[in-house]
């Protein structure tokens, strides 16, 4: 895999787009457009995707600018380092039984029920205190990784904490320099790509940094050292590490993992309310029986 962010992400990126509400019609059209045509942007031209999307070479310009490349000839060039075919990737899933109903129950509870297992709950705790202590947290992941801790997201938005999902480090630094410090850093790359691509960015950024992995992948990615700047490190030992078994199997273990943390984190929330409820009913309580004497 490509060690380049642009390289690493230009799919996420057209769907992060694609799914952005403020874009305005022709970006949106855009977006959509290159995501149905995803293969063939290697044999694109600027003025043929203009015609094609009625809008101008500008707009065309804008929006990649707005992805984090510098026109479209950057992003295509991007997209040609790590040419992701998602349908050939499903069509050899299928050919190997991969979304048979029982297989899948069978690899879901047998992967599930080792990631449970073997889980370091000293390391969990320690995360959870970390989340729960940082003004805010930034998850590095793209899909199908992603679209999972969406949900993980909301949650936390409901304890009232800020939390950002970004798939990438480089079209992100004027977020990331507005959170300023006391930062949770986590990176998700079951497959080991994304260790590589945002290595040397993510070092530049404080914070507290956790991994999150399958060992087999990450050393053929030749990314081990990229883990010596993390504070905690979880290793997804999965019954496979190919990237194809990865792309399915992979994204119920990442869920699992993070309703494992919830729990964790809303049990230290819960419990520093309770506490404090506690603490406020006490109070009242003698005010009263002062008031009384």
């Amino acid at each position: 895999m490509h060690n380049d962010s642009k390289s690493f992400s230009v799919k996420q990126k057209l769907i992060n787009a694609e799914h952005n509400s403020g874009l305005d019609g022709a970006a949106w059209e855009l977006a959509q457009y290159l995501l149905l045509h995803y293969n063939e942007i290697d044999c694109m031209k600027t003025r043929d995707l203009a015609m094609q999307c009625h809008i101008s070479f500008s707009t065309v310009r804008r929006f990649c600018q707005s992805l984090g490349f510098d026109n479209f000839s950057d992003l295509r060039k991007a997209k040609m380092n790590n040419p992701e075919n998602q349908y050939e990737i499903a069509l050899d899933n299928f050919g190997r039984g991969l979304y048979e109903p029982r297989r899948l129950y069978d690899e879901i509870l047998k992967n599930v029920w080792g990631v449970g297992h073997r889980m370091d709950w000293r390391r969990m705790r320690r995360l959870a205190e970390a989340m729960e202590a940082a003004r805010s947290i930034i998850i590095f992941a793209v899909r199908p990784y992603s679209f999972v801790l969406q949900e993980f997201q909301s949650q936390f938005v409901a304890l009232n904490k800020s939390l950002f999902i970004f798939d990438d480090i480089y079209t992100r630094h004027d977020i990331i320099a507005r959170l300023g410090s006391d930062l949770c850093l986590v990176t998700v790359s079951l497959a080991g790509g994304l260790f590589l691509a945002i290595g040397d960015e993510l070092d530049k950024i404080a914070g507290f940094k956790t991994a999150l992995y399958c060992p087999g992948a990450l050393a053929r990615e030749g990314a081990t050292d990229c883990l010596r700047g993390y504070d905690l490190t979880f290793p997804l030992t999965l019954r496979s590490d190919a990237y194809n078994y990865l792309e399915i199997y992979g994204k119920y273990a990442v869920g699992y993992f993070f309703d494992l943390l919830l729990g964790e984190v809303i049990r230290r929330v819960g419990g520093k309310k309770q506490e404090r409820r506690r603490t406020k009913d006490t109070r009242q309580t003698m005010f009263h029986v002062e008031h009384r004497t």
